[in-house]
């Protein structure tokens, strides 16, 4: 159709795709075309060559060993406005250093301060607050403040856990501090007359347990026990020393109102070596295998890994509404099952 006029005319006899005779046009059109092919190639200056061949490749640019993330992030001090407070965390720490008159003030105002990240880290990084604060927990404190009085003990398990809760740069802190702090100078006091030589803040709370008479400062005591844990160096250290034996005399220890801290020592398991969900570390225990119920009533055995079940599981029958101890005999079943039944086949 002519676009001018709108008068309708005859199509030029030009092939279309698809019409008979397509395919011969095409070649006939195509046949006196060029069809050589050349590579023009541009010199360049030798001087380019070689700094482009010198060049690593841009793969090859970025450092073999990045920056280490730091996922806590920069801990920011308090602000200007908050003079009153930082004065007041400063004289804590130096009254508690220096034993000095003001001395239980001091642990009550940590207790109030150590749950903030930035006091928590500085809690942490002073060695010497660090190892007054675990030789209460370990019930040896100085004449002059003994332990047990006014709750010390409880107080300083009690600004311990909260200094870590949430703040894995103090835990951090505490960790490479552990090498000291696990031999405190401290506590030669509940080994006199026996083998001589340091001993560590492990075997001193193991020798001390049955001291412990309080259901809610043993608590504090495990809560504690559990931030740390989260710490690998402390951990394996922890393992080490035999501190599963440890947790499980404290879940054997006589009375209903002990049942508090039953419970936190099976949170403190699961939370540390079962539940992955809880940040757990997998498959560093249990290390032995289940042992029969008749070795785990004798005392030299009792305390083993493999006895766990045997005890956790007696208890659970006597106390049918502690349904948090089925639970926890059910988890670790299920771990020995997925995971072998100890260490060594877990090797294999």
């Amino acid at each position: 159709m002519d676009i001018n006029s709108g008068q309708r005319e005859a199509r030029l006899n030009v092939p279309m795709e698809g019409d008979e005779g397509f395919q011969e046009a095409l070649l006939e059109a195509l046949k006196d075309l060029p069809t050589e092919q050349s590579v023009v190639v541009v010199p360049q200056p030798e001087g380019e060559t070689e700094q482009e061949e010198s060049k690593p490749a841009m793969r090859d640019q970025v450092p073999i060993s990045p920056p280490v993330y730091e996922s806590a992030g920069k801990v920011i001090p308090p602000p200007p406005t908050s003079g009153d407070e930082i004065s007041t965390f400063q004289a804590a720490l130096i009254f508690i250093k220096t034993e000095a008159r003001l001395f239980d003030k001091a642990l009550d105002d940590l207790s109030d301060l150590a749950h903030d990240i930035y006091y928590g880290l500085e809690i942490a990084k002073d060695a010497p607050v660090m190892e007054k604060l675990l030789c209460l927990i370990i019930g040896s404190g100085s004449e002059k403040y003994p332990a047990k009085e006014k709750s010390r003990d409880r107080k300083a398990a009690s600004i311990i856990a909260s200094a870590v809760q949430n703040n894995p740069t103090a835990l951090k802190e505490i960790g490479n501090l552990w090498k000291m702090l696990v031999y405190p100078t401290c506590g030669g006091e509940l080994y006199e007359g026996k083998s001589a030589g340091k001993k560590d803040s492990i075997s001193i709370l193991r020798n001390r347990l049955g001291r412990e008479k309080d259901p809610q400062t043993l608590k504090a005591k495990v809560t504690a026990i559990s931030g740390l844990l989260k710490e690998p160096v402390i951990r394996k250290d922890f393992l080490d020393k035999g501190g599963m034996e440890i947790l499980l005399a404290i879940f054997l220890k006589k009375g209903v109102d002990f049942d508090i801290v039953r419970k936190k020592v099976l949170e403190l398991v699961n939370d540390n070596f079962l539940d992955e969900g809880m940040g757990a570390e997998l498959r560093l225990w249990p290390k032995m295998p289940v042992n029969e119920g008749k070795l785990c009533r004798t005392k030299g055995r009792m305390l083993e890994d493999g006895c766990w079940e045997f005890h956790v599981d007696s208890f659970f029958r006597e106390r049918q509404n502690a349904l948090w101890a089925g639970e926890f005999v059910r988890k670790l079943k299920e771990r020995r099952a997925e995971w072998g039944d100890s260490i060594r086949d877990r090797e294999l």
